[in-house]
């Protein structure tokens, strides 16, 4: 069923993304056309027209949005129900209500150490009415990616890490994934049921969100984001074909340290002067 669209914030999705113990997802074009994935739980109604976010460490999406301000965007709230949208960015700040009110909130007013240094704004473009996640349809859909996985794998390149393919097992973790339409408005929705393939590739059937899964193009460039309940996380970016993610890069999401780490862009010199 398709979902309603908004052009303003209704006030029931703003008390959502006010509850700090929150999902939220932010999508951003790389520099090669790939949507960027990144946990934001930082992400906040701000009226019925904008959005903002917080910034607390460097990671690449904080780069993209300056060069593409139009990003997609998540939130799934802990009683299992999301919406998603599109917004484009306007402007940031070290300082004023906003910049305030974040590092008031009580996970940071005490924290000296990773406190918000940057505040995001955002105008909205659309919103989504809240939906609920289809739990029964997940597991089955879990089961079923797990079985095509099967058939599917591949362990050619290596390039997801074991621990990241654990990561992408395990029935707990949350996935996101982001493709870009026609119109060049990034797609993004949960994908709980997908799993690894191998060190190559993420499986996922069609249960849940076949309808949506089925209107990405063959061949289209995708990504998933994926984590657990302790903030570990991964994301993979590659071609979508059928269910099947082809891996051709992993970005480690988590600090302290945010990098690619397949392929490894940085080479290791020798020593030859002392």
């Amino acid at each position: 069923m398709k979902a309603h669209t908004f052009d303003r914030i209704p006030d029931a999705a703003v008390q959502m993304m006010d509850c700090d113990s929150k999902v939220g997802v932010l999508a951003v074009e790389d520099e090669n056309g790939y949507p960027h994935l990144s946990f934001l739980s930082s992400i906040q109604a701000l009226g019925d027209h904008a959005l903002t976010f917080g910034q607390f460490s460097a990671g690449l999406s904080k780069r993209f949005i300056l060069d593409r301000p139009r990003v997609g965007f998540l939130v799934l709230s802990a009683d299992k129900r999301y919406l998603s949208g599109t917004a484009t960015y306007t402007h940031s700040a070290n300082t004023g209500k906003e910049f305030d009110l974040y590092n008031n909130k009580p996970l940071f007013r005490y924290n000296s150490y990773m406190g918000f240094y940057r505040i995001f704004y955002l105008n909205l473009e659309r919103i989504s009415e809240i939906r609920p996640l289809p739990m029964s349809a997940i597991v089955l859909g879990a089961l079923l990616s797990r079985a095509k996985a099967l058939f599917v794998q591949k362990n050619e390149k290596k390039a997801l890490p074991p621990v990241g393919q654990a990561l992408f097992a395990q029935l707990d973790s949350l996935k996101f994934l982001c493709y870009y339409d026609k119109k060049g408005e990034a797609r993004l929705f949960p994908v709980v049921q997908a799993t690894s393939a191998g060190s190559d590739r993420i499986a996922l059937a069609g249960i849940p969100f076949g309808s949506e899964l089925k209107k990405i193009p063959d061949g289209a460039k995708a990504s998933i984001l994926c984590l657990n309940l302790k903030m570990e996380s991964v994301l993979v970016k590659g071609r979508y074909t059928k269910g099947v993610l082809e891996i051709e890069r992993v970005y480690n999401s988590m600090p302290p340290k945010m990098e690619y780490i397949y392929p490894r862009s940085e080479s290791i010199e020798p020593v030859r002067s002392f």
